[in-house]
């Protein structure tokens, strides 16, 4: 085991609760609302032995009542036994609040969560989809919800939630935009802990290492793209404020398609621009097509008032991608020689629209 997992949940899970008295812990059920055939049972148990968790002054565990995202996000830090940094992130949310140094622990390593720059978002319930990416990222380094999902799956850390769809819907049958529960989240460090998967992917070390040397805010940016435009919530950070329509090119501008009944059976570009200045911007471009996707990040030049040209990306490698401004909120995209990096089939010439919410 990397450390002793004791306490990681405690000031988390349980602001408010108070810890039972011993002779419950002797008692044959814990909690009163856990019998023994509960599905968490066992989890739960373990949690409590180990002073893990605690229940609430009725002696109840709730276990369906949801987590909020910095509450997870806490727990994610200690289980992976995360490096602090000292840098910090600019948020929307300008008041400073306890989870801070977490975030700003959590954008190092660029797992994607929501709340990197809101502290609302911070504190409104975290869904299983975004759940499974984080873990699935810092275990495995997969970067879309179906990879992430299907990780869980092959190691047994979940079985799902809905049975009918397990063989036609991969994100309906895990229960995706459902919220996580207690229970739930007790369930999951307990299987990653007797599975003993404590340890952190390449992709979370390269981000952690920063040899591109991005800002925080960048990194953070880059975290929350990864997350499936089905589960992102607010608004990436720029110089811009929230992203609302302006004279500059800044801003996250999405496409989306589906081509069938299939859950592969789509498609979906985000285009994120940043640090827009008169004669540069910052790209990030990422595009997948069913299982296939790809990145590009690079510098692009600002040619005219309403075109722009990236020539390679940040890495050397040749990519030629055309921006034109199409009103205020669209921009359109024409790729040449961007095969290097990508999968097959994730280029894009097409239109995209700017994400104002």
């Amino acid at each position: 085991m990397k450390r002793y997992f004791i306490a990681i949940f405690c000031a988390i899970l349980c602001l408010g609760s108070l810890t039972l008295p011993a002779d419950k812990a002797e008692a044959k059920q814990l909690f009163k609302d856990i019998p023994k055939s509960h599905y968490a049972s066992e989890a739960i148990q373990w949690a409590y032995e180990f002073d893990i968790i605690n229940g609430y002054p009725d002696g109840t565990f709730r276990p369906n009542q949801a987590v909020t995202e910095q509450q997870f996000a806490q727990i994610f830090a200690n289980y992976f036994d995360l490096e602090p940094t000292a840098e910090e992130l600019d948020k929307f949310s300008k008041k400073p609040i306890a989870s801070d140094a977490i975030y700003n622990t959590l954008a190092t390593y660029q797992v994607p969560l929501n709340g990197y720059f809101d502290n609302q978002i911070r504190n409104a319930a975290i869904t299983r989809g975004t759940v499974a990416q984080a873990l699935a990222y810092m275990l495995n380094g997969d970067t879309t919800l179906n990879a992430s999902i299907q990780f869980l799956l092959d190691y047994h850390i979940t079985s799902g939630q809905n049975p009918k769809y397990e063989n036609t819907n991969l994100q309906r049958y895990f229960g995706t935009t459902n919220n996580l529960t207690r229970a739930q989240l007790v369930v999951f460090f307990h299987k990653l802990q007797a599975k003993s998967f404590f340890y952190i992917s390449p992709e979370a070390d390269q981000s952690f290492e920063n040899t591109e040397q991005y800002a925080l805010n960048k990194r953070a940016n880059l975290a929350r793209n990864m997350l499936d435009k089905s589960l992102r919530k607010g608004s990436n950070w720029s110089t811009e404020g929230n992203n609302k329509p302006s004279k500059t090119w800044n801003g996250e501008y999405t496409y989306f398609y589906s081509y069938g009944k299939g859950d592969l059976d789509s498609r979906g570009r985000i285009l994120s621009i940043t640090d827009s200045s008169k004669s540069s911007f910052n790209v990030m471009y990422y595009t997948y097509d069913g299982w296939n996707s790809g990145t590009v990040e690079g510098v692009a030049t600002i040619v005219s008032d309403k075109k722009a040209r990236l020539n390679k990306t940040s890495e050397g490698t040749r990519c030629v991608i055309e921006f034109e401004k199409v009103g205020v909120n669209s921009i359109k995209t024409t790729e040449f020689y961007c095969e290097g990096g990508r999968d097959k089939g994730t280029n894009f010439n097409g239109t995209l629209t700017l994400e104002t919410n």
